[in-house]
């Protein structure tokens, strides 16, 4: 939703007409095409026809960051929708709508194409492109915030395996001071978690009993959300399936999907029972791998 559109959607819910909204400040054709994306306005025009229409910077900025989320969402549920389903002809379609759309580097957009670029790589091949731009990108930013943090979160399994450990406590460090805003409330959960994944599926068994640890110190804070609990109790199973304790990784397991019922978790229950049958059954195959990517996406 463009910036124009947002403001006009404050001032139809004021009850507002364009009349009023423009005032002194500029003419109503002038907003009705700044309304429409037909045109800009200055900043200092801006902000005074913000106050025409008894709105605040911070209230407008609340929903161009809630339309942006929005956004990301539509976008995030799209790959997810088509992946789930190994829809692949679809998802090649995605990428490359999107990418006529990307303008630069930096854009969301950009990055969503290589992640289904890389998700692709995966169904075909078993194995993650290799993609340096993005490490490249991560490596030049000094203070990671939360873009950069999303990013890490999709694009961890792509890197060598020593790299994704060494970035991870910096990772977790920044994503802590995230967690007390609603759309980050599970971003250090999620990178934890496909961390995870990503050394079980390399065999680096040290590094994802590292992340367990970690996982386990976080939750021990007093989280009150439930899918991170329930998504440790299920790495905690398949780490003792991968350790060759049968028994362990049974009861873990089932714990959860047993959660997932009590709690009426109709999406989760489907993935973990589908997860945990390919576990007890490919666990003792020395060839089995999994790699499970968690997209971010705010509730």
């Amino acid at each position: 939703m463009t910036y124009g559109a947002i403001f006009r959607q404050i001032r139809i819910n004021k009850g507002m007409k364009l009349k009023e909204a423009a005032g002194d400040t500029l003419s109503p054709s002038q907003l009705s095409r700044f309304e429409n994306g037909l045109s800009m306005v200055t900043v200092e025009t801006f902000y005074e026809a913000l106050k025409n229409i008894n709105a605040t910077p911070q209230e407008f900025l609340f929903l161009v960051g809630d339309s942006q989320d929005n956004e990301l969402n539509d976008a995030f549920k799209k790959i997810e929708n088509l992946a789930n389903t190994s829809d692949l002809i679809n998802l090649k379609k995605l990428r490359d709508s999107w990418k006529k759309e990307v303008k630069t580097p930096y854009q969301w957009k950009h990055f969503l194409v290589l992640f289904i670029d890389n998700l692709l790589h995966v169904f075909e091949t078993e194995q993650p492109l290799n993609q340096p731009e993005i490490l490249d990108y991560l490596m030049q930013v000094e203070d990671w915030g939360e873009m950069e943090l999303r990013i890490y979160t999709l694009f961890g399994f792509v890197f060598e395996v020593d790299t994704t450990y060494h970035l991870m406590k910096s990772a977790v460090k920044k994503s802590r001071k995230y967690m007390a805003l609603p759309q980050d409330a599970k971003l250090l959960f999620t990178i934890l978690s496909n961390n995870f994944s990503t050394f079980i599926f390399h065999k680096r068994f040290d590094y994802a009993l590292e992340t367990l640890k970690l996982y386990e110190e976080q939750l021990d804070k007093d989280v009150k959300l439930l899918d991170p609990h329930l998504d440790f109790l299920f790495n905690q199973g398949i780490m003792a399936f991968c350790q060759h304790d049968e028994e362990d990784g049974i009861a873990l397991c089932e714990k959860v999907i047993e959660l997932c019922q009590l709690f009426k978790q109709t999406e989760n229950l489907e993935r973990y029972e589908k997860r945990y049958q390919n576990w007890l059954h490919g666990h003792k195959d020395p060839g089995y791998k999994e790699l499970t990517i968690n997209i971010w996406t705010i509730d």
